[in-house]
């Protein structure tokens, strides 16, 4: 476009470029092209915001990445460095004077551009306005979902990054065109891995993001990079431990004093020893269960104060192998097992994920779980090395694995959708394997327990 300068002002108008940078950096990009017109730059991304734009996610598995990236090695341009926020997804538009839009092409992903003569034909007098987009493509969306339907079995290929590829050919673009700007949402072990990534993903689509952390010093680290990426100044960061519970009770006496629109119960942990809090709870149990389930209780006057409140419990596909183990939750008499004790956790977390939906059917709380498939995070890296190092090249990327996450807690399609479990944008049954059943007893008992463990804490 640097190169058609002449063309766009025989015809009145200008080229103005808006960039997310500091002004310095701005200055250096203006030598290195040899740019003489407008350069502005946009730090906090209001502009960027409102031309709709995004962070990709999901958009890095786009199989046109291989074909951009080529073109641009042509054209003599190599990618030698990274600066900034490389997930930041740009557009070009002409603006007619009085605000009228006569072109608009927003990135779906990397080196996605506009037709450079599209662009000067919209400068032209009598182009007209930009319609509405089209809706995405029905039969691309049939045919995702129909090799999603094939890989289903795979579980290699189903959790790993290519059953999400296939998956998100059915992923509705719009679903997460949202603009969240007036909303609050608390997202716990937000420092790292999925949560950091859910959080992030909030903050860009515009809400006021609470980081609930155990270490301030990591949440402060992980809250100034969120800024520095979305521009955003409303990421905060709140200490719990969701293991004590007496810290769980602390932070949400600060939470609960303004409306809460999403709650998400991602914080976890995977020792290999058997650790005993000092409310007595194995830590795991502590974390996973029954931490999350008394912050749920003490927040649900905030969440009744917003409209559309979410609850959003991350839970692991590895929950499928294990049923609702209430015998010795806190693995008292049991020799101690991490993995198996994670797992069945996990199977907990669905289950009271459930029961929080049916409790809360009347209020408006929408209650869901999800799991995000075999992602690459902190954690899998140092609690599962073998099983990192057998499956990293195809493990998804904490964005990836988050997507699910952000899509609960943001997309209109989900504001209606409560006690459901899901996986990849879509509703998925609890049980594959039938010694995994939980009755209906177990299902009381594992409410009472919560309820009895949160009413002994001090």
């Amino acid at each position: 476009m640097r190169d058609r300068v002449d063309e766009i002002r025989k015809q009145g108008a200008e080229l103005v470029i808006v960039g997310n940078g500091a002004a310095q950096f701005a200055e250096a990009f203006r030598e290195d092209l040899g740019i003489d017109g407008p350069l502005l730059v946009d730090p906090e991304l209001r502009a960027y915001r409102a031309a709709g734009l995004r962070r990709g996610r999901v958009e890095v598995l786009s199989p046109r990445l291989a074909g951009n990236a080529l073109r641009a090695l042509r054209a003599g341009f190599r990618q030698e460095g990274v600066q900034g926020d490389p997930w930041q997804l740009g557009g070009v538009f002409v603006i007619r004077p009085g605000g009228e839009l006569a072109f608009r092409h927003t990135s779906r992903e990397a080196g996605d551009h506009p037709n450079l003569d599209d662009v000067l034909a919209a400068l032209a007098p009598s182009a007209p306005a930009v319609e509405e987009e089209p809706p995405a493509n029905p039969a691309v969306r049939w045919i995702g979902r129909g090799l999603a339907r094939i890989v289903d079995p795979a579980i290699p290929v189903s959790f790993a990054r290519p059953g999400l590829q296939l998956r998100s050919l059915a992923f509705d673009p719009s679903d997460l065109d949202v603009d969240l700007s007036g909303r609050r949402c608390v997202v716990t072990g937000a420092n790292s891995g999925l949560g950091y990534e859910a959080a992030l993903a909030l903050a860009d689509l515009g809400a006021e993001v609470v980081l609930a952390c155990r270490s301030l010093a990591r949440g402060e680290e992980a809250a100034e990079r969120i800024r520095e990426q979305t521009g955003s100044s409303r990421v905060s960061v709140e200490t719990i431990d969701l293991s004590d519970l007496a810290s769980v009770r602390e932070a949400a006496a600060r939470l609960v004093v303004q409306p809460l629109d999403v709650l998400i119960h991602n914080a976890g942990l995977l020792p290999e020893e058997r650790i005993e809090t000092r409310d007595g709870l194995e830590l795991t149990w502590a974390t996973h269960v029954i931490g999350p389930h008394l912050l749920t209780r003490l927040l649900l006057p905030a969440l009744e104060k917003s409209p559309e409140a979410r609850v959003v419990w991350v839970s692991s596909g590895g929950m499928y192998t294990r049923r609702l183990n209430l015998d010795d939750p806190n693995w008292q008499a049991r020799e101690y097992d991490g993995v198996l004790a994670y797992a069945e956790t996990k199977r907990a977390q669905v289950v009271l994920a459930e029961l929080w939906a049916e409790k809360l059917a009347e209020s408006g709380i929408r209650v869901n779980a999800m799991h995000p498939g075999w992602a690459d995070t902190p954690g899998v890296r140092s609690s599962l090395p073998g099983f990192f190092r057998l499956t990293q090249a195809i493990l998804r990327s904490p964005a990836e694995g988050a997507d699910t996450v952000v899509w609960l807690a943001a997309s209109p399609r989900a504001a209606d959708v409560s006690g459901r479990f899901f996986f990849d944008r879509e509703p998925r049954q609890t049980h594959y394997l039938p010694w995994t059943r939980e009755s209906e007893e177990d299902r009381r008992q594992l409410w009472q327990r919560c309820e009895a463990a949160c009413s002994d804490a001090t």
